[in-house]
């Protein structure tokens, strides 16, 4: 049974009228979009979701606020809301979907609730630390898969896409020959949960920023799962590498990234 705390329930209110407005957005052909930079793609869509999400989160905890728009230089010294009001920017602008509405709260020492609502597909994740994770309130755990060939893994190339070389790609090179499938969606905040409910059994990326990945990891920890940094630890929050899996997969997914990193330099 998913017993939820008033904010959790609170924040999942808020996150399904947020997801209305996305659809509203997602079915317009007269979006309008800017790029910030070369790589990073903005929409009307984002900056008015993440205005309704700042305004409607400090009624339910008047703390700080660390986003892509807001404050995106916010440190972890204190509690904050830690918010992606569309992950998944370009797939949604071009009429594509995944995309994710993904809302955290830290504490100060870590993550302790987490919201992530796919609008298209009505998924509604969430997790309370110590609770459990769920899927439109029905608990969900990470896969068993414990072999690579039988894998579908998932990944990204943020590390590539917005500082250019090579980055990870080698590992994806050497993954897709020893798995079932390796997948790229475009939204680590919906690799993260489907890793979270079994749906991919790891998911790793770089050069990730802390709304990518903050309610997403404590999704997949809740759900059974483990979530590093590239080297094992746990800097994925601020450290821009996050390898979340489950148990089985974990040593071989950190190894091939290892290896095949280590590979490009000799």
């Amino acid at each position: 049974m998913n017993i939820r705390s008033d904010r959790l329930s609170q924040v999942i209110e808020i996150a399904e009228k947020a997801g209305i407005i996305a659809k509203r957005f997602f079915c317009s052909h007269e979006l309008k979009k800017s790029f910030k930079s070369k790589c990073d793609l903005v929409s009307e869509a984002d900056l008015t979701i993440e205005k309704m999400l700042i305004e409607s989160l400090k009624t339910v905890d008047d703390i700080e606020f660390l986003s892509e728009e807001f404050n995106p230089g916010t440190s972890l010294a204190a509690p904050c809301w830690i918010v992606d009001p569309i992950d998944g920017t370009t797939n949604f602008v071009a009429g594509i979907a995944p995309f994710a509405i993904s809302i955290a709260r830290y504490d100060g020492c870590g993550v302790d609730l987490a919201v992530c609502f796919l609008p298209v597909t009505n998924e509604m994740f969430s997790a309370e630390k110590g609770r459990g994770a769920f899927l439109n309130g029905e608990r969900i755990s990470v896969n068993r898969d414990d072999d690579p060939i039988n894998c579908v893994g998932a990944t990204g190339f943020a590390d590539i896409t917005q500082h250019g070389g090579t980055g990870t790609l080698p590992v994806f090179c050497s993954m897709v020959q020893k798995t079932r499938a390796m997948r790229r969606l475009g939204s680590a905040v919906t690799d993260l949960v489907y890793t979270a409910c079994g749906k991919f059994a790891f998911f790793y990326e770089a050069g990730l920023s802390p709304w990518d990945v903050a309610a997403g990891s404590l999704i997949v920890k809740e759900a059974g799962g483990i979530v590093t940094d590239f080297s094992g630890g746990n800097d994925y929050i601020l450290g821009k590498t996050i390898i979340a899996s489950n148990p089985a997969m974990h040593d071989f997914v950190k190894t091939e990234i290892a290896d095949s990193l280590q590979r490009t330099k000799i």
